[in-house]
């Protein structure tokens, strides 16, 4: 006769991760005898991955310790920074370290749970049935997650904190960044002390008040509460995030360099040196740079973990620091299943160009440079586009760096981190004088564009402003900021005329592109709860 338990369990599906195939079989077993329907096994993290991304799992139990190049840890930062995971997927670390208590707190992503070997069946049991209880609880807030309503999730919070004591503090982390999202770092800071008044050892809540404050724009007060933060715990790497985010807003890359830095001493991880390589890179620390692209390499050599953008960013740092036969050894070296991407063929071709011409090959070069602009997307702005500028004013060609160089900077003019590689490659090409004439003039045009269908908006020209966007769009369909003014506009235009079904999915293709672009930003929550309200107004009209 099934249990309650087995009945729970029963439609669970499970993966076990673990280089020992005794150990693997073991967990197995004991995850079977538990009564969980489906469990998969995996012994290597890329064919975890790759059985992640084939199959929706509800608890994944991977050893910490899996092979030299990824640790289990390392596994878990790639599946939650490339979105793999549904939010209600369990997955518990499993440890024969004590240790480890300290990567799970300091990490920026951390397991749902962890469990130090050896592991019995009712420990796996009281484990899986906690966290499934915890779900249960928050399952009506995170389903307005889902649905983008911020503030919906919010009064789930108000209304589970009265029900569901039990996990309080949980409730309180999902509520108070929700507020945060939602532009309220006054609410927020009162969730995050009334969190403290429960429990006052919480380095989440006190670097959510520093957060507060860093929204707010109070960013002396952000900083001194997150070097609070890591007085009492120099191994918290959200705080050091913290801190390199308000160096930034305050113009000081070099102590945002640091701050990352630090980081990546805490937890070594290609995420963390490609931190620090990129900001290095702005700022011109090249050796830097190169040594932090090089461990980004290096961590993730001959895993499915690894990314093309840290063999074409160490190329680019090579040409830059005056090692042309470097670079093109590096790019030699690529996998053979890179080339299946036409982003990343452009990129080494533009980058091989740059190299070619350093080393007096200019027909090399032009060959090169011909294949990265026959492949590059002008109307994005990304590492093929920037890669393709600078080969271009490298060979000679000034006025097709100029315009690729233009194009990139308009197709998302609200990227400051875009700009500022725009002015480097100026810089770095010898072109400084024509930052005015590219960069400014760039930007300046794209404000005026979305200043116009504004101003033609504001006049009751609706279809005129709709147009101005449109035009826009199909010149820049990437363009961040001109893609949330015409999401709002076309909201406008129906809190005035009514409903129109073309324009709610106009609105939701916008909104669903931002998110790809920008996931997680708060302006595009803003713009989903506009949405809804939207077409709440419409609907009672009507």
């Amino acid at each position: 006769m099934a249990t309650i338990t087995n009945l729970r369990l029963a439609n669970l599906r499970a993966l076990v991760v673990d280089d020992m195939a005794t150990m693997r079989q073991n967990i197995r077993n004991q995850l079977g005898q538990l009564g969980i329907g489906q469990v998969d096994q995996a012994g290597t993290p890329d064919e975890a991955i790759s059985q992640i991304r084939r199959n929706a799992y509800d608890i994944i139990v991977c050893d910490y310790n899996l092979n030299k190049e990824t640790n289990g840890q390392q596994m878990l930062e790639f599946l939650r920074s490339q979105n793999m995971l549904s939010p209600a997927t369990m997955f518990i670390m499993v440890t024969a370290e004590a240790a480890y208590d300290f990567v799970a707190s300091a990490a920026e992503f951390q397991p749902d749970a962890y469990m130090v070997k050896p592991l019995t069946g009712s420990k796996l049991l009281e484990r899986i049935e906690r966290l499934l209880d915890k779900q249960n609880a928050l399952r009506t807030i995170v389903g307005r997650l889902k649905l983008k309503d911020t503030a919906g999730a919010v009064a789930e919070c108000d209304r589970m904190l009265q029900a569901a004591p039990k996990f309080a503090l949980d409730i309180l982390k999902i509520k108070g960044t929700a507020l945060l999202e939602l532009s309220k770092p006054e609410d927020a800071l009162a969730v995050y002390k009334q969190a403290l008044s429960l429990r006052d050892d919480l380095v989440w809540a006190k670097l959510g008040i520093a957060t507060c404050h860093q929204i707010a724009g109070k960013l002396d007060e952000a900083r001194e509460v997150a070097q609070e933060v890591l007085a009492s715990n120099s191994k918290y790497i959200p705080a050091y995030d913290l801190l390199a985010k308000v160096a930034e807003s305050q113009g000081n890359e070099q102590e945002a360099l640091e701050a990352l830095n630090q980081s990546y001493e805490v937890i070594p991880s290609a995420r963390r040196s490609r931190l620090v390589g990129d900001v290095a890179y702005r700022t011109g620390d090249l050796e830097r740079a190169k040594t932090a692209f090089s461990k980004a390499l290096h961590h993730t050599k001959g895993s499915l973990t690894a990314q093309p953008s840290d063999m074409l960013s160490l190329a680019q740092v090579h040409v830059d620091a005056g090692e042309a036969k470097e670079a093109l050894q590096v790019l030699s070296t690529a996998p053979k299943h890179f080339a299946e991407s036409n982003a990343f063929v452009a990129t080494q071709a533009a980058v091989q160009a740059q190299a070619h011409i350093k080393l007096g090959n200019a027909e090399e070069a032009e060959k090169a440079y011909e294949i990265a602009r026959s492949l590059v997307d002008t109307t994005k702005a990304d590492a093929s586009a920037l890669a393709l500028a600078k080969a271009a004013f490298s060979i000679g060609r000034d006025d097709e760096g100029a315009s690729i160089l233009k194009k990139a900077v308009m197709a998302d003019h609200e990227n400051n981190r875009l700009v500022s590689l725009a002015r480097k490659v100026l810089k770095d090409t010898g072109k400084d004088e024509m930052a005015e004439q590219i960069v400014d003039h760039a930007l300046n045009e794209v404000t005026a564009i979305v200043a116009e269908a504004n101003a033609l908006m504001r006049k009751a020209q609706f279809d005129e402003s709709l147009a101005k966007l449109d035009e826009a769009l199909a010149a820049m369909p990437e363009n961040t900021g001109v893609l949330l003014a015409a999401a709002q506009l076309h909201l406008l235009w129906m809190s005035q005329k009514g409903l129109n079904l073309d324009y709610v999915a106009k609105v939701n293709s916008y909104l669903s592109k931002l998110d790809l672009l920008m996931p997680g930003n708060e302006r595009v929550s803003k713009m989903y709860r506009f949405l809804r309200e939207t077409l709440s107004r419409t609907a009672k009209k009507e």
